[in-house]
């Protein structure tokens, strides 16, 4: 379960999980296994916000983008 995940809208769900696979593909094999996501919130404009299993956190813009 992801923390959070029932603060966000569908669509925001949505962008999230299909950001977080495009994320996870371009990361080399040693990293994929900590690209799970635990938690979930939203910023102060609106953006998806996620935190990983290794500890790293992104923001997932609409734009299909993270940083």
């Amino acid at each position: 379960m992801i923390k959070g995940i029932e603060k966000l809208t569908e669509d925001q769900k949505e962008l999230m999980l299909k950001t977080n696979k495009l994320h996870t593909q371009i990361v080399g094999s040693d990293y994929k296994s900590g690209m799970e996501i635990i938690e979930t919130w939203l910023d102060e404009n609106n953006t998806v916000c996620v935190r990983l299993k290794n500890g790293e956190w992104y923001h997932y813009s609409k734009d299909g983008t993270w940083w």
